[in-house]
């Protein structure tokens, strides 16, 4: 007996120390449950709790911050925010929806089964039902599965916009609660209590006026609501003159973020940051306005400050209008630049846009662009209607293009202002002939070639170039890429090095590459490359946008040719004018150098017969260039072309700005009398297309008449001897005939095999015969087979993959 107690009391400390490890055992389990439950419902699931919290107890509403104003160089205002007003509705609070949404479609021009469903949306946030739910009744009602329903802590809540059958939910709710149909059917439907925007940018009295309209009273005529209206405060960009400079400025759309032009591109800061109100509300979900907090305030945008000059946009506009009526063209673009930091103080189009009502599309534009917009949908015709055709527009410069090949072979020594070039009014090129359209010249110089706009010419400046170097010098006038400029929408243009099979360099279109064929530019990029030229051969981006906003990190210019290159181009570019009678005469008293264009248009996969780009560049002073206008003028009307077309315009645009900016600038007349007129030598026209040879006379200067005795297409003789002197005082008739006699014969078919469409096309042209076009690329079949003989005006169809 001794003996068990004794093993009892050496045992029963350890039986003791058992329990008591069982027991922190169970003690710390429960701690670790109560933890996991206090973390799952403080951390895991606190944010969600208490968003929905305020969600129930607070309305956020956020306050719109105004855009920052446009000004352009001088400070005048081309865009700013004018009050408006925010059209929104509380469904919750709305009595009777079909009144209401009649009336807002009505006077805001919306779709009523639109407005229907906004003023009829359903609360998208939890709806407190009921508390107190034990765990097994929660049980029961979960059991359904019925979205929007569920049961935190004991309470049941409804998310309306995700019940899909409001009746199902309160009927079976209502069993298992022994509750109100009623009450839980109208909980399941409640409609958004916070205010959902109908339509901003409401004029502030028609906001006021749908309002009142909809005003609900009772038996003595006081007002017990608004029909769920609510108005708040809100912008509505305000642009001061309609039209006025629609492609820069662009426009913003309905939430108020800018589209196309200077809106968009600097959105950014123009746009600020909006602020936020909250209001409290009861346990209704009605507001308490006593409560009301701006937790908040909205920080307005930044200004823009741009180098435009609205009085020289002004000259622009009206210019590219008259230059459209008289020519009937699809469209004209102008751009007027300070030639010395790239600034850009104008550029217009027409047709343009009003900013003011941008959703509309201009009847101009839509009769214009007719062919274009065919088949489009209505978003579509306006996204062709917003296009900047200053940075958008693609083409072959022609021409004008004669300034840069020029400027490169004499800064690389491969030619001076002097050398002596031949031109028989054609120059053989391989299997191509390349015509000249305003020669032949005989014995000319550089200077002249270019002056006189020669092809051939221009033709052995560039083979005097290694091709390498060429096409860097072309790069680096940046054609081939986006210059960058703050505008949206800017094409990088097409600059081709076209190999031969074994890896050369494609004569043919290296040849024609040095009069502007061949290559697509867009017209901002061509006033940068030419104003290099003038500039003591420094090349600035273009810009329209101040110093006074970019501050002082403006990119520095690079210079690509010297300054003795530039100044022996533009005496050069003082020829073009002075060698042009009617050029002169517009210029008179200006010191104006320039370089006209004239280009096909390609088309349908062929070049057109009938619809050419035509363009002009000026510069002046030519001592100092301190301004240079570019104009191009798109499908003007037969008998168009560059000397006729848009140099007027950009002549006188010039000297408009000039006279505008005389405290500026010193027009200088003692220099313009001092340009060098030169003489103008009668080409050879016999033998050519009518119009062609129109084109050449118009292009040089010669008056002209058609015999009225004669008929037909072809020159069949002319007055004036050729390479005779013209005289100014005198008239040029042309004698018309048919192609028979001496202009009739045949031709040897060339071989086409991988040349471009551009390539092919001189080549066949220059032989008299025609170019059929299937395909994209380069030649890879024809018909007929080359060293066939064919008559001239024969047809040849080539296949052109790529």
């Amino acid at each position: 007996m001794n003996i068990k107690k004794k093993a009892q009391r050496e045992i029963g400390p350890i039986g003791k120390q058992n329990r008591i490890m069982i027991a922190m055992v169970i003690l710390s389990l429960c701690l670790i449950i109560i933890i996991g439950r206090l973390f799952s419902l403080q951390i895991v699931n606190s944010t969600g709790k208490y968003e929905r919290q305020v969600d129930q107890l607070v309305e956020e509403v956020p306050i719109k911050a105004s855009r920052g104003d446009i000004y352009d160089r001088n400070k005048n205002v081309l865009a700013k925010d004018s009050s408006a007003t925010a059209v929104n509705v509380i469904p919750y609070e709305v009595e009777d929806p079909e009144r209401l949404a009649n009336t807002l479609s009505t006077k805001l021009g919306l779709k009523y089964e639109d407005v229907l469903t906004k003023i009829s949306v359903l609360e998208n946030n939890i709806v407190e039902v009921k508390t107190g739910l034990s765990q097994g009744t929660a049980v029961i009602v979960l059991s359904h599965n019925f979205d929007g329903v569920s049961v935190e802590d004991g309470t049941l809540y409804f998310e309306p916009i995700k019940i899909k059958d409001a009746g199902a939910v309160a009927s079976a709710i209502a069993k298992d609660l022994d509750y109100n149909y009623e009450s839980l059917y109208e909980k399941a439907t409640r409609k958004e209590n916070q205010a959902v925007l109908i339509k901003g940018k409401v004029d502030n009295a028609l906001a006021q006026e749908i309002k009142e309209s909809e005003a609900i009273k009772d038996a003595d005529g006081d007002i017990q609501s608004y029909n769920g209206i609510e108005l708040l405060d809100d912008y509505r960009r305000y642009y001061t003159n309609g039209n006025f400079a629609s492609y820069i400025l662009g426009f913003t759309g309905t939430d108020y973020t800018g589209l196309y032009g200077i809106e968009s591109t600097y959105d950014n800061v123009l746009r600020g940051e909006d602020g936020v109100v909250y209001f409290q509300k009861d346990a209704d979900g009605n507001q308490i306005p006593s409560q009301t907090k701006i937790i908040k305030e909205p920080v307005q945008g930044k200004d823009i400050v741009l180098t435009i000059d609205s009085n020289i946009q002004l000259m622009a506009e009206k210019a590219v209008k008259e230059a459209a009526a008289t020519w009937q063209t699809k469209s004209v673009t102008a751009i007027v630049m300070e030639t010395k930091t790239g600034e850009v103080v104008a550029m217009a189009t027409t047709p343009d846009y009003n900013l003011n009502d941008p959703f509309t599309l201009d009847a101009n534009f839509a009769a214009t662009h007719a062919e274009d917009l065919v088949g489009k949908t209505d978003q579509e015709k306006l996204a062709e209607m917003y296009k900047n055709q200053a940075v958008s527009f693609i083409y072959e410069p022609g021409s004008t293009f004669k300034a840069l090949t020029g400027a490169a072979a004499l800064e690389e020594g491969a030619v001076t202002p002097e050398t002596i070039v031949y031109c028989s009014g054609s120059i053989q090129i391989g299997d191509a002939v390349i015509n000249c359209a305003t020669g032949p010249h005989g014995y000319e110089t550089v200077s002249d070639a270019i002056a006189h706009s020669c092809n051939p010419g221009l033709v052995q400046v560039i083979e005097a170039l290694d091709p390498d170097v060429f096409y860097q010098y072309v790069y680096n006038f940046g054609l081939g890429a986006r210059t960058g400029i703050e505008l949206d929408g800017e094409e990088s243009g097409i600059i081709n090095r076209l190999p031969t099979a074994n890896g050369g360099i494609n004569e043919v279109d290296y040849a024609t590459f040095s009069f502007g064929q061949g290559l697509a530019v867009t017209p901002i990029q061509m006033i940068s490359a030419l104003n290099c030229v003038v500039n003591n051969g420094y090349y600035e981006k273009p810009t329209i946008i101040s110093t006074i906003t970019k501050g002082a990190d403006a990119e520095s210019p690079k210079q690509i040719i010297s300054t003795e290159t530039s100044a022996a181009m533009r005496e050069i570019m003082r020829k073009v004018v002075g060698y042009d009678s009617d050029m002169t005469a517009l210029s008179e008293g200006y010191s104006i150098g320039g370089k006209t264009g004239t280009a096909e248009k390609f088309i349908d996969g062929e070049y057109s017969n009938t619809k050419y780009v035509t363009s002009f560049y000026c510069f002046s002073p030519v001592e100092d260039p301190k301004y240079s206008v570019y104009v191009v003028l798109d499908e003007p009307k037969a008998g168009a072309y560059g000397s006729t077309s848009a140099a007027p315009t950009a002549i006188s645009l010039m000297e408009q700005t000039l006279n505008y900016n005389s405290a500026d600038v010193n027009l200088n007349e003692a220099a313009a009398e001092e340009i060098q007129k030169g003489t103008i030598v009668v080409p050879d026209l016999v033998g050519q297309n009518i119009d062609f040879a129109i084109s050449i006379l118009k292009e040089k200067g010669i008056k002209y008449s058609i015999d009225p005795a004669t008929t037909g297409t072809t020159v069949v003789s002319q007055s004036v001897p050729t390479n005779s002197v013209y005289d100014p005082n005198s008239e040029l008739v042309l004698g018309v005939g048919d192609s028979t006699g001496e202009t009739a014969g045949t031709v040897i078919v060339p071989d086409l095999s991988g040349l471009s469409i551009q390539s092919a096309n001189e080549i066949l042209t220059g032989l008299g015969l025609n170019l059929k076009i299937t395909g994209n690329g380069f030649a890879s079949s024809q018909t007929p087979a080359a060293t066939t003989v064919v008559e001239k005006g024969s047809d040849v169809s080539v296949t052109f993959t790529p």
